[in-house]
């Protein structure tokens, strides 16, 4: 199918188009799955006269919303039972969690990404244990099979410090009562084991790509340093160079994880990969809020990415990312959701307005990251994380068609300045409330508000059926006990010293 899309502004991210790569008054040119042309309406109406038009000048057109970190859930973690806490001491508090259908929750979560105009993202998976590891997986690739996004889908793996960083230790210090039953509860294997990893890993990305139609490629995720051996993450590193496949994982989300690190290592975990060498410019690592100016320059001359999660960071008492100090150092940058926004909803747009507003330190002096680079940290530079760049993030000839239409009207009446850039106002006053019309390679999911793919009441009744309301058991109770020792734990290492690289992160 060949078509039109036309807007008011077409905010291209392509530097061919100028600095700001706005577009006024201008249209794309698509057929079948790529961007053809991209230019003014009227010249391209005269060039195909018979291509079906999508939007008009009430519509701004943007490249597809990039999540470049999140774990796949519809419904949230507070939805299910849990409560917002220190990240360390959420593996214990918190009510009991109600389970839900995977296949199902995964199509709920795909059909409000689509709403947002979200058309790509990270799957980074997370394990419900190793029985239900493989099936899951299944389950969660039909759904996104499914709902025809565009997917990078990590598969998770650790193999230690699954209660606290530094478990043994920890264990050995309860009283006698409660150590056998910590030793039961949390030393058993939270994912597959490696062998069994390495070979799902291997069976995907032989032929995942087929399966998808070249929508979903396969991602290693272990779940960090600190949760995961040297020997498990030397052979992940191997099995990514050996198949082609990208890594992400978890790094210096918490003040406890950087002082987990200096404590056992004498180092950061950011030097402490790279004397792995298992950085490079296939590896991203999501948060990074507590990295210093000696990780950046590392994680620069290596070419690893950050994706920034603000409001997961903010939920989970994790502190603010020093996103003007890793820019300034020439770091990758990009956003993700983390399946933790402030209001529970895939809005990468709110996402782009609380990275840009939290990084406005105090002062004459500060240097805020642009505004237009806030825009690439969730469209662009997340395709390129995902390794998606060379497919979408941007519209320009060649490109595949992923892209998003909205209604200007939601976020510009009574009056904008006309003099205001574009970029700007969508990044302050846009919201997803504004989403019109969605595609992904070409594909229409999503048009008039209405889903062409997806059946959402059937979803959602088919969802609210698979809730199962955990039976009380006495983990609940185990967990309240532990508490107060994992307060006691952690409680120590806040004496540390460890230079904050935010302001906000300051107890000074």
């Amino acid at each position: 199918m060949d078509f039109l899309v036309r807007g008011k502004y077409i905010l291209t991210n392509s530097r061919r188009y100028g600095d700001q790569g706005i577009l006024p008054d201008a249209a794309v040119y698509v057929s079948e799955r790529q961007i053809v042309e991209v230019a003014p309406y009227k010249d391209l109406k005269a060039s195909y006269p018979n291509a079906a038009v999508i939007g008009s000048s009430r519509f701004w057109v943007t490249p597809g919303f990039v999540s470049a970190h999140q774990h796949g859930k519809g419904l949230t973690n507070y939805q299910l039972g849990g409560i917002d806490d220190c990240f360390e001491l959420s593996r214990v508090s918190g009510g009991p969690y109600a389970k839900v259908d995977t296949y199902f929750d995964t199509l709920y979560s795909c059909l409000k990404m689509i709403e947002a105009g979200v058309t790509c993202c990270m799957h980074f998976n997370s394990s419900r244990g190793p029985k239900t590891y493989a099936t899951d997986i299944k389950d969660r690739l039909r759904a996104y099979r499914k709902s025809g996004l565009r997917i990078s889908f990590g598969l998770d793996i650790r193999n230690r410090n699954h209660l606290v960083y530094g478990d043994d230790k920890f264990i050995f210090s309860l009283p006698k009562k409660l150590q056998d039953r910590a030793r039961e509860e949390f030393t058993k294997p939270r994912t597959a084991s490696p062998e069994d990893y390495f070979h799902i890993a291997g069976r995907l990305s032989d032929g995942i790509d087929k399966d998808s139609d070249g929508r979903i490629r396969l991602f290693l995720t272990p779940a960090g340093p600190q949760w995961c051996t040297e020997d498990l993450l030397r052979a992940i590193r191997r099995e990514a160079d050996e198949r082609n496949l990208g890594i992400q994982m978890h790094v210096l989300e918490t003040k406890y994880q950087r002082s987990y690190f200096l404590r056992t290592y004498g180092k950061s975990a950011v030097r402490w990969l790279d004397e792995l060498d298992f950085l490079g410019p296939r590896t991203s690592f999501a948060h990074g809020v507590w990295v210093n100016q000696e990780d950046a320059a590392v994680l620069a001359m290596r070419g690893t990415a950050v994706v920034h999660n603000p409001s997961s960071n903010l939920r989970l008492k994790c502190g603010i990312a020093p996103i003007p100090m890793l820019h300034g150092a020439g770091v990758t940058l990009a956003l993700g959701l983390d399946s933790s926004a402030l209001n529970d909803a895939p809005d990468l747009l709110q996402e782009m307005r609380l990275c840009a507003n939290l990084q406005r330190i105090p002062g004459v002096d500060s240097k805020p990251v642009p505004l237009i680079e806030i825009f690439r940290l969730g469209t662009v530079n997340g395709s390129n994380v995902l390794g998606w760049g060379q497919f979408a993030g941007a519209l320009e000839p060649g490109m595949r068609a992923d892209m998003v239409l909205l209604d200007a009207k939601a976020f510009t009446e009574p009056y904008v300045a006309p003099h205001q850039n574009p970029i700007h106002t969508l990044i302050y006053r846009g919201n997803t409330s504004a989403i019109d019309t969605v595609m992904v390679d070409g594909d229409i999911l999503y048009q008039g508000k209405k889903h062409l793919k997806l059946q959402p009441k059937e979803i959602i009744q088919n969802l609210k059926k698979s809730i199962r309301m955990p039976a009380p058991e006495d983990d609940e109770d185990f967990g309240n006990k532990l508490l107060p020792y994992m307060l006691q734990y952690y409680q120590s290492w806040d004496k540390d010293e460890l230079s904050p690289f935010h302001l906000v992160n300051s107890t000074i």
